[in-house]
């Protein structure tokens, strides 16, 4: 899989990712201010002014979206992004701000395949049936089942045994990893959700 990073407009800063980037919005604005190299930026630039529209045209390739649109400047992104080839995707900032956005990002990683969501406290991935081996990369781990699940957790605080988790439960929220976690799903969709203060 080839994987790329967008940087929506909440990212106040860039991790050392060492792969691709475009921006989108505002985060093309911070990429470009912290001297990320972009693929493109990509949006309706609709948060940022005109100066800065001009000067992001000098640093890189513009996308520029009409501002009256059927998608988001998100799903712009991860729809031009697959168009390069490119099918793993880290959608980071794209949290944390408007509620409708991030709810609407959270669509984007259930609708489409191999979408990551970040930012710097929380990174959430769609998990189908099997079995996953998670490190302890953040502080808690918590599941959110978008339909009746059975799953199995291991090397957590909280294990669970093919344990059936229903859209809305919230006891599968807030359990951490002691080592690994081996995390098995049996059956259904949910999102992983891992969390620090």
């Amino acid at each position: 899989m080839s994987q790329i990073v967008l940087l929506a407009g909440l990212c106040k800063q860039v991790p050392a990712f060492e792969l691709p980037l475009i921006g989108i919005d505002r985060g093309a604005v911070t990429a470009m201010r912290l001297g990320c190299e972009l693929l493109a930026a990509i949006g309706d630039f609709d948060s940022i002014s005109d100066d800065e529209l001009l000067e992001l045209k000098a640093y890189t390739k513009v996308i520029q979206l009409n501002t009256h649109k059927n998608e988001t400047d998100s799903e712009a992104a991860i729809n031009y992004a697959r168009s390069l080839g490119y099918d793993e995707i880290i959608l980071y900032g794209g949290l944390g701000g408007r509620i409708d956005h991030e709810l609407i990002n959270l669509s984007l990683l259930v609708n489409q395949s191999n979408i990551t969501l970040m930012n710097e406290r929380n990174r959430i991935r769609l998990i189908d049936p099997g079995t996953y081996h998670q490190q302890r990369d953040y502080h808690y781990l918590s599941f959110m089942p978008l339909e009746e699940c059975v799953i199995t957790l291991k090397g957590v605080a909280y294990p669970l045994d093919h344990c059936i988790v229903h859209p809305w439960d919230t006891f599968t929220t807030s359990n951490e990893i002691i080592d690994e976690a081996e995390i098995i799903v049996h059956q259904g969709r949910l999102l992983m959700i891992e969390c620090d203060d």
